[in-house]
């Protein structure tokens, strides 16, 4: 629509005081009364712009609707200038039409709208052309707004209404920009009305979701309708905001993620390593672990900068790339990890309080329960200290930074000094060229913690960079995690492996590996001969590298900073995965994926702390501080981030490798197949380090995955294993283009014309029975005369059905005139490529006598279409009827299941909308009670039908009457039936033609059988040539009576013919007479030897040219008349059935 002229409208009248500006434009007319709007009834009713007329369309503030009781002004663009003209003034008011009939207070909830509070200054309306004459300075405009703020006033923007004609009071044209803060200024957005008053331009909040629930639809803009109610907040564009917080790349990435690389290794076993691995084999390890940390990183740089990334972090990325299984399997292992490294570096804080205890002679119980004792505490005060919130850990955490510093620099300055003699003593003899070359080289030994090899030492190291996901975990608390992530946590890990590699180098240079602690064995010169055999190392030997782990504090000189490191470096590294730990648990959680959890997703406070998840995060600790081993628990920690890591690589390999339009990452610098390879290195190293913690972990994520898949959440993420699913379905049907068609290799592609697959499930479930395992079922669907919106629906509530039943089938649907042009639409467009139908099947209308000629004419018509595009046709017969439409007790499911949904998506905080969890409302069962008798037989015939039923089945004999060649189809179709319940147990019976040798027919028709390897139970050879009996004649002449147009016949037929229903001809009587002899034989053998069969499957007879549409239906109905449920089975002459290897 065209936005509204207002060219020829009259300008509301000119205040007669008013002065005019330097340029002679004049200040136009204030529109007084705007409410002051509480934040509760601006969530209900802000945007209801959709009730006011056309020719009305308002500014809105988004940030004003969203953070609080400030502004709502609903205003028009006129005459180059923004007024209000919501209330009725004294200057506007002889205006036609104005206001509008509908004010917002109108579109409010009444109990909204009621309590609404004291009416803020009127808003004027300033020129955006012409600037007015300034009268008072800024400073005082703006001195006026903060008393008037004082006062309680909401909208201090403009002055006081009584000043209205006060000169001294005309605000400046950007005045009110002025007194918004930045993020509201600039949410500030104009409706367009631009083609149409409706469209809306491109805003962040468009993206941020279901684009249903933020935009028109394309009915609501071709339409000019008036929207209200549900419809009306719908489009509103009320999406949650993504709340971001105020941290840096530097603060937020680099900080955090340097502070958790620092860890318990850094003072406590970099010297260990050395003296283990040597400084060769050190640097290999750590460049090892530096390559996967880098490439791990690339990978999150990736996923994090492919879009917005919600809070939760590396669960985030994963459980949104790779689908609910894994990122809910990974969400707990990575909380876990996390969980178990507070006990890790808790530990290493212990263990050296517990050192210095025991210098002082002060330990309390033994060294192991000190440490325990002294871990609990620790850990019971750092959870007590993250209830302040993430603003307070950050500061925290940059006094940790400047203290390890401090700390780093006093090793190296430290090791430059020359020792003294008790240092020598333990070891710190300075810098040499024969201990550097000594120390070089590997000399791994077995100590208290058992044997070493290279392996082992790589296991101890790998948990100091498991930190390299920090930045990734507080992605809620970042300004831009897109931009922050990447280079944050790249810089992080380079700078972190040159210290660890300065630290150890500097430390390996300058100490002996072994070294008795006895000044005397300095002059004897036999300081390190206590590792010799004679000297009994693992009683003599106390100090060096491998046997004091707190050597750093002998190299560092000053021990009071080496000893405050290491406290910083432990004491930061459990803070903050104390801090994560919980917030990645809150956010699984809050998706409600695994039962009884959402307990631990509750937020507190204005920051969402997750007070909950952080007791379940200590008590997790406590258990793994217990063991009080530091290489056991490092070991658990290796291989949960190991794993995590291998995830992260493979969800963008995934990803890259989908091709999909939506993996557009800003981040360049990865590749696919290093991402793979980096997944693959991550995987092997976790068996290398420990096999029986890898074998737990990989365990424990294969149960999580395998609950969660078969859960199978109701939660649409768009991950790459939805868009791998497209890719390999697109691939298979190019694929498929290129494969030949052979009999052997022919499978069933039936389009069912069921309509609504739930409201004929008997039907459906017969064909289903039909394709089970082996073809294609698509259930069409002709649409005469349905609205766009029910269209859209019909889909989704088909395929919830189909869901809930384990039908795998396709929904397809129709829009046409007539179902004539509706099922020829069918049969030309389902399916796609080699996946189109080769059979149509549909059911016999029961009623069809009593039905019009057209709609005669369109049933056989269907079938003349279907043998015209070379389908088999399949008419399925019951005597009760298929459609139990009257049945499905649409009102009352739809209502207890939306009501039982509702209750669901309160509970879900996550990217679930409550309108996809509404199309989970929609009818399942049917209503037992009230029915009609043949109603309550068509649903029992439903029941009878549905495969998913436990019991036997349905036992007795399947009767094919396979009377002429069609290709094989009608035997085929009782074969595959009998492959699934619930005819899994139906024996099958063969009726055949035969002359006067029926012998010789039933050996050649056996024979066939077993060719084709078809089980069955006899072969019963019948003649059609015998003229029926006169009982059956008289049947079928009476059926011909009823419907015959001639002159002589009842007044029924008259009426008829009349009435525009079928009626049989002459012509058909004289042309077609003689050849229903066979067909009336037909039906008298049928009730002579398949009247008590489960089901009967009869070759059906070809509508013949010139041959009446009533005619026909009456030849049909007389083989399915008062029997059991049938199939009428005609294949399109083609083989389906081959007895060749």
């Amino acid at each position: 629509m065209d936005r509204p002229n207002t060219d020829n409208e009259d300008p509301p009248p000119q205040s007669p005081t008013r002065k005019k500006s330097v340029f002679q434009a004049p200040i136009e007319a204030v529109a007084r009364s705007v409410r002051k709007i509480s934040s509760q009834e601006a969530l209900a009713g802000r945007n209801n712009y959709d009730t006011l007329p056309d020719d009305v369309r308002e500014t809105v503030t988004m940030g004003d609707a969203v953070d609080g009781p400030q502004r709502i002004a609903f205003s028009r663009q006129e005459n180059g200038g923004v007024i209000n003209p919501v209330y009725h003034e004294d200057e506007v008011g002889n205006k036609p039409n104005w206001p509008p009939p509908h004010p917002p207070a109108v579109t409010l909830m009444s109990d909204d709208a009621g309590p609404s509070r004291k009416i803020s200054w009127s808003i004027r309306k300033i020129s955006t052309t012409r600037r007015p004459e300034i009268v008072v300075s800024p400073a005082e405009l703006s001195q006026r707004a903060k008393d008037l703020q004082e006062e309680g006033i909401s909208n201090p923007a403009f002055e006081n209404a009584e000043n209205d004609e006060d000169d001294r009071f005309t605000p400046l044209p950007s005045f009110p920009n002025r007194h918004l803060d930045d993020a509201a200024a600039a949410r500030t957005r104009r409706i367009s009305v631009g083609f149409n008053p409706k469209e809306r331009v491109p805003t962040v909040q468009s993206y941020m979701g279901n684009v249903n629930d933020t935009r028109p639809t394309l009915e609501d803009l071709r339409v000019d309708t008036v929207l209200s109610g549900d419809d009306a907040v719908r489009q509103t564009g009320n999406e949650q905001r993504l709340k971001r917080g105020n941290l840096g790349w530097i603060r937020g990435v680099v900080l955090w993620t340097i502070l958790n690389l620092w860890g318990v290794m850094l003072f406590l076993r970099i010297a260990w390593m050395n003296a283990q691995a040597g400084m060769g084999m050190f640097l290999v390890v750590i460049l090892l672990a530096t390559t996967i940390a880098i490439l791990t990183s690339l990978s999150t740089s990736a996923i994090s900068t492919n879009g917005e990334i919600g809070v939760g972090g590396t669960y985030f990325m994963i459980s949104r790339s790779l689908g609910p299984q894994f990122g809910a399997a990974i969400g707990v292992i990575f909380s876990l990890a996390n969980a178990i490294s507070v006990s890790l570096n808790i530990q290493g804080f212990a263990d050296t309080v517990q050192n210095l205890l025991e210098e002082h002679h002060l330990g309390m119980v033994d060294a192991a329960n000190d440490v325990r004792i002294i871990g609990v505490i620790t850990l019971v005060a750092l959870t007590g200290f993250t209830f302040f919130g993430m603003e307070i850990a950050s500061r925290l955490q940059l006094v940790f930074f400047v203290i390890l510093l401090a700390a780093i620099a006093n090793i190296v300055i430290g090791s430059i000094i020359p020792p003294t003699l008790e240092m020598q003593a333990k070891g710190f003899v300075g810098y040499s060229n024969a201990l550097f070359r000594e120390n070089f080289y590997p000399a791994y030994q077995d100590d208290q913690f058992g044997a070493n090899d290279f392996m082992s030492v790589f296991g101890v190291f790998f948990p100091s960079v498991t930190g390299i996901l920090a930045g990734s975990s507080i992605t809620g608390d970042l300004k831009d995690p897109s931009g922050a992530i990447p280079k944050g946590t790249i810089c992080a890990i380079l700078f972190t492996s040159f210290t660890y590699i300065l630290v150890g180098w500097c430390t390996a240079s300058v100490t002996l590996r072994h070294a008795s602690g006895n000044v005397a064995d300095i002059f004897a010169g036999n300081l390190t001969s206590c590792h010799h055999d004679q000297y009994n190392a693992a009683t003599a030997c106390k100090e060096g590298m491998i046997n004091n782990m707190e050597i750093m504090e002998v190299v560092g000189h000053f021990r009071p900073i080496i000893l405050a490191g290491i406290f910083s470096a432990t004491l930061s590294t459990a803070l903050g995965c104390i801090n994560f730990s919980p917030k990645i648990f809150q956010a699984l959680c809050r998706d409600n994926i695994f039962p009884g959890i959402h307990v631990f997703g509750k937020g507190y406070t204005k920051a969402d702390e997750p007070y909950r998840a952080y007791i379940l995060v200590l008590i997790v600790a406590v258990i793994f501080i217990m063991p009080a081993d530091l290489n056991f628990i490092s070991n658990i920690v290796s291989n949960c981030f190991l794993l995590t890591y291998t995830l992260v690589n493979y969800a963008v390999f995934d990803a890259s490798f989908s091709n999909s339009p939506g993996w557009r990452p800003t981040f360049r610098y990865y590749n696919k197949w290093l991402s793979l390879a980096t997944a693959i290195a991550c995987f092997i190293i976790m068996f290398f380090l420990d096999w029986k913690s890898a074998v737990i972990a990989v365990g424990i994520i294969f149960l999580l995955w395998l609950y969660v898949y078969y859960k199978n959440p109701h939660v649409n993420w768009g991950t790459s294993v939805q868009a791998n699913a497209y890719k390999k379905a697109l691939s298979d049907m190019h694929a498929l283009i290129k494969v030949e068609d052979h009999v052997k290799n022919w499978r069933p592609q039936i389009l069912a014309l069921t309509g609504m697959p739930y409201a004929r499930p008997a039907l459906t479930y017969l064909a289903n029975g039909i394709t089970r395992g082996t073809g294609l079922l698509i259930c069409g669907h002709v649409l005469v005369g349905k609205s766009v919106k029910e269209r859209r629906t019909m889909g989704q509530e088909a395929y919830k059905w189909l869901r809930r039943r384990k039908i795998h089938a396709f929904y397809d649907y129709v829009a046409a005139k007539n179902t004539s042009e509706g099922i020829r639409a069918l049969i030309q467009t389902s399916g796609l490529g080699k996946l189109k139908p080769n059979i149509l099947m549909m059911g016999f209308p029961n009623g069809w006598r009593s039905s019009n000629e057209t709609a005669l004419d369109e049933y056989v018509g269907a079938i003349n279409e279907a043998f015209d595009a070379n389908l088999g046709v399949i008419i399925a017969y019951a005597k009760e009827g298929f459609n139990i439409t009257e049945a499905v007790n649409f009102e009352q499911l739809v209502a207890e299941n939306a009501k039982d949904l509702k209750k669901e998506a309160k509970k879900l905080r996550s990217e679930t909308k409550l309108h996809d969890v509404m199309v989970n409302a929609i009818p399942l069962e049917v209503r037992r009670e009230g029915n009609t008798p043949e109603m309550e037989a068509r649903i029992l015939l439903a029941e009878r039908f549905q495969p998913a039923k436990k019991e036997r089945g349905l036992d007795g004999e399947i009767h094919i009457w396979w009377l002429y060649d069609d290709g094989g189809l009608t035997l085929l179709i009782p074969h595959l039936l009998t492959l699934h319940n619930p005819w899994h147990h139906s024996k099958l019976k063969v009726f055949c033609l035969a002359g006067q040798d029926k012998e010789a027919a039933k050996t050649e028709m056996g024979g066939l059988l077993d060719k084709f390897r078809i089980k069955y139970t006899e072969v019963i050879p019948v003649d059609l040539e015998i003229p029926p009996s006169r009982e059956q004649t008289r049947w079928f002449e009476d059926l011909m009576d009823d419907l015959r147009d001639v002159s002589h016949v009842k007044s029924t037929v008259k009426q008829r013919k009349t009435s525009g229903m079928g009626v049989i001809t002459e012509k058909d009587i004289q042309t077609f007479g003689n050849r229903t002899m066979k067909q009336i034989r037909l039906r008298e053998l049928l009730l002579e030897h398949s009247l008590s069969s489960t089901l009967n499957v009869v070759t059906m007879p070809l509508p013949k040219a010139g041959q009446s549409s009533t005619f026909y239906m009456a030849v049909l109905h007389s083989l399915t008349s008062d029997l059991p449920p049938t199939l009428l089975i005609r294949g399109a002459q083609e083989n389906v059935l081959t007895y060749y290897c």
